[in-house]
């Protein structure tokens, strides 16, 4: 009977929807992806990775080593000539401090797309932030003191083994939008500041092309090898940032998909850093990504980070469309 009413209701709506010339048809390409762009983003809670609670995965090392012999880099589809091998070629500069100018914890902050206020694209999409917003976010770091650090610096800071100004900020693009290279790029240079984009390798073309603010486009080889001055290029999955039944693929595919997606993605970035799709993780997640040699992993979940924070659970701020001046002074530590 249920049933019966059901397939009723359901025949009722597509007539009227017929009557009033909708049509359904699959979506474009185009619209795919804007639709996966404009999905929130959300994370989860923490894990205690000493708990015992936490099953380990049995057969990881087996998996991790019949993948290598599988030899998946080569079925990725890039160019393994363009590996940006400079860009692991980091230094951690030494900042003389007194014990009262040291940092104690430091702001990460995450940011997405951007575009000029005057562009009607993505307009009710808060993680686009305008580029008029950034300058003025940039701006006010520089003009209060700020120094920008590298995640490799970071990792020092975290491990204990460096110390850093009190005014310091780690800045990170997720996803690797051209618009990052567009607009982003000339104000971090003119300021001196360093920030780092988790890319989706997948999506990363041979070739850079004409930036278009209409559509969601991705930075090519050529865009990473000539921007290494300001952004070093970590990891965001291969082809795992979509999702499924509103979870990510990373908690959802098998423990061999993942692993193969992951393997092909630190291949090409050549990094040891990462940031969850969409905040989503599970403790699976993380015994894979320890054991595939990721020493630093962020969430989305807002907060600091100091020394003893589990490095694979990393808090970042999210800086969004909506997110007024004096919310981003509070992220920094300004007020």
């Amino acid at each position: 009977m249920r049933k019966s009413v059901a397939v009723i209701l359901a025949s009722v709506v597509l007539l009227a929807c017929l009557t009033l010339g909708f049509v359904f048809r699959p979506l474009t390409l185009l619209e795919s992806l804007n639709h996966r762009f404009l999905r929130g983003y959300h994370g989860g809670a923490i894990i205690d990775r000493n708990s015992p609670d936490i099953k380990k995965l049995t057969g990881l090392d087996e998996i991790i080593l019949q993948t290598k012999e599988r030899d998946v880099i080569e079925t990725a589809g890039f160019y393994q000539q363009m590996y940006i091998e400079e860009n692991r070629k980091q230094e951690i500069r030494k900042f003389d401090l007194k014990e009262r100018e040291k940092a104690k914890k430091i702001p990460v902050l995450m940011y997405h797309h951007l575009l000029p206020e005057k562009e009607e694209a993505f307009k009710d999409n808060n993680t686009v932030v305008t580029v008029e917003n950034f300058e003025k976010q940039m701006e006010i770091l520089h003009q209060s003191g700020y120094h920008t650090i590298t995640l490799y610096e970071l990792e020092g800071f975290l491990s204990g083994n460096l110390d850093l100004p009190k005014k310091t900020v780690a800045i990170t693009f997720d996803d690797g939008y051209l618009s990052n290279i567009e607009y982003a790029y000339p104000i971090l240079k003119e300021y001196g500041f360093k920030a780092s984009i988790f890319a989706i390798t997948h999506e990363i073309a041979e070739e850079s092309e004409a930036f278009d603010p209409t559509i969601l486009q991705y930075i090519g080889w050529r865009d990473m090898v000539n921007t290494l001055d300001v952004f070093t290029y970590d990891n965001h999955t291969h082809d795992l940032h979509r999702l499924e039944e509103e979870k990510g693929y990373l908690v959802t595919k098998s423990i061999e998909e993942v692993v193969e997606d992951l393997m092909i993605n630190i291949e090409l970035t050549k990094s040891s850093y990462f940031a969850y799709p969409y905040g989503h993780y599970n403790s699976d997640t993380l015994q894979i990504l320890e054991a595939l040699g990721i020493r630093m992993a962020f969430t989305v979940n807002s907060g600091s980070v100091r020394p003893g924070d589990d490095l694979l659970q990393l808090n970042r701020y999210g800086v969004f469309r909506n997110t007024s001046t004096w919310r981003f002074k509070r992220m920094i530590g300004l007020w």
